[in-house]
């Protein structure tokens, strides 16, 4: 008597994925009830997006948001969003004074701030915050305006300096002005700009923020002593961000010139990180914590060595530490439209965003795993379809889409679920 052929992984998936509610604000959270057995009492949450400022990630996202806030007690929020910046925010979530659009873009340089669709999440925290016995706390996790300007982070330092420090001052505004030159709305416009500087004169930028870290860092104690405990926190962060940044821009720049290290493109991504250990050392016991982020940064694997990617993503270091007090999940889709990105010297961000049909699944991609379920948004738990592939000796989805193209990817271990949505839109803030 033969065996009988075990199922393929798009036949698991559509038998064993949990189909969810339409998107909406106002959809009860029934469905949602199985994210609580996948995610158990893991302290930090990550939801991530195969592209950036696509609508209905943004619903769904909402909608987990809120769940994780409201039934699963989660209290920070904490967002691919300049760390600097993202104190403003916090202040403003909890009945502080201010434009939400304004303090969410940071700098008119022309670089996308969150999408419309996360400006209403936070626009719903500080509702809930408006009742709620405790407040949940908005962070954002990254560099500044995405790695294309220091000023963010630099000019809160040089103030702080001027009264604790004034001797140290001068290395915060040296900085600020060896940089300024390379600003722009995304970190390739500094990469672009950087093409065409001698090693010398970007040498002199690192070395006054290599100057700048080192003395903030031997000072810590008078600091503290000064100003307190939270302020050196996070001067200490910015200045972190600001060194980062400019390595970051370094690795960016080399990529564009054809010599691409992915271990130095990881400068973002280990910011990122660290970021979000200081949030969870800080915090008081029982924290939890939900990451908005792009799909890149939130998983679980490093990225192959001499490749175009950050070798150690954010997500990586977080699950080597934190093991199954980590979950990722990678949000995707069935087709539709998304955006795409085209680098570009002269435009102010250093790129170009427009509007592209996203490309049709592909047999190795985890977007053809959900080909059986067309018809409503579908999580499936990749941990136990990466048991049923391996129990069975079935090939594993290899690469996972991003923006108009793919990324080779081990999804099965990169992530701990799998949404996929049928069709994209972009956000209402990007016109077709």
């Amino acid at each position: 008597m033969s065996l009988p052929h075990p199922l393929t992984l798009a036949e698991w998936t559509a038998r064993n994925a949990v189909r969810l509610a339409e998107l909406g604000p106002h959809a009860p959270f029934d469905d949602l009830a199985p994210l609580l057995r996948l995610i158990g009492d893991a302290r930090v949450v990550a939801l991530g997006e195969n592209s950036h400022r696509i609508r209905e990630f943004g619903l769904l996202r909402d909608r987990m948001v809120r769940f994780l806030v409201q039934e699963c007690g989660f209290t920070v929020y904490a967002v691919e969003f300049g760390a600097a910046a993202g104190r403003a925010v916090d202040a403003w979530t909890r009945g502080g004074d201010g434009d939400l659009d304004v303090l969410l873009t940071p700098r008119a340089d022309g670089y996308p701030g969150q999408s419309a669709e996360s400006r209403d999440t936070v626009r719903w925290l500080r509702a809930h915050n408006a009742t709620a016995p405790h407040p949940v706390h908005f962070a954002g996790l990254d560099v500044p305006a995405a790695g294309g300007s220091l000023a963010p982070a630099l000019e809160p330092v040089a103030a702080y300096l001027a009264d604790v420090d004034p001797g140290a001052e001068r290395y915060a505004r040296t900085a600020l002005a060896l940089s300024e030159p390379l600003a722009g709305g995304s970190g390739l416009v500094p990469a672009h700009a950087r093409l065409g500087l001698d090693p010398a004169s970007q040498d002199r930028l690192s070395t006054a923020l290599g100057r700048l870290l080192n003395r903030v860092t031997v000072m810590r104690e008078i600091y503290v002593e000064h100003g307190g405990h939270q302020a050196y926190e996070n001067v200490l962060s910015d200045v972190w961000a600001a060194w980062r940044t400019d390595q970051m821009q370094r690795a960016m720049s080399e990529l564009l010139g054809g010599a691409p290290d992915a271990a130095d493109l990881a400068a973002r991504d280990r910011y990122l990180a660290d970021s979000l250990w200081q949030l969870l050392d800080r915090s008081r016991p029982g924290t939890r914590i939900v990451v908005a982020a792009h799909n890149a940064h939130i998983q679980r694997t490093a990225n192959p060595k001499g490749g175009p990617l950050a070798r150690t993503p954010m997500g990586h270091p977080l699950a080597q530490q934190l093991g199954t007090d980590y979950v990722s999940v990678a949000l995707t889709s069935g087709g539709g439209r998304t955006v795409t990105h085209v680098p570009d010297p002269a435009h102010p961000a250093g790129m170009r965003e427009s509007a592209a049909d996203a490309p049709e699944a592909v047999p190795d991609s985890v977007e053809a795993l959900f080909a059986g379920v067309p018809e409503a948004p579908a999580l499936v738990d990749t941990r136990a379809l990466r048991a049923h592939a391996r129990r069975h000796g079935l090939p594993e989805p290899a690469r996972i889409r991003m923006d108009d193209g793919f990324l080779p990817v081990p999804a099965l271990e990169a992530y701990d679920a799998v949404v996929s949505v049928p069709s994209t839109t972009l956000t209402a803030d990007l016109a077709e």
